[in-house]
């Protein structure tokens, strides 16, 4: 499920006309999310919730990403929210 769900944003990304480096990064950032939130036992189905963003971001500062790259993560991850699965609210 986790890679159909990051397949079809990539398609979205690219049928949006959007560049391939943004396309490598969005998808990357994407990818990196699923696999953080699969090392901490949920099984993501595409069903956003605030506690995942919090929890990531959390994880990126202890990791001592730097705050423009966390925003950048958070920002594309918020994409794939709104755009391939439906399940985006407001105010993530």
């Amino acid at each position: 499920m986790k890679n159909e769900l990051v397949q079809n944003f990539k398609m979205h990304l690219e049928e949006d006309g959007k560049s391939m480096k943004t396309v490598e990064s969005y998808v990357g950032d994407t990818s990196a999310f699923v696999v953080f939130l699969e090392s901490k036992g949920v099984d993501f189905n595409g069903e956003m919730k605030r506690f995942y963003i919090t929890s990531y971001r959390n994880h990126l500062i202890e990791n001592q990403y730097k705050l423009s790259t966390i925003n950048k993560k958070v920002n594309s991850i918020q994409s794939f929210c709104k755009t391939s699965n439906g399940y985006y609210k407001e105010g993530l």
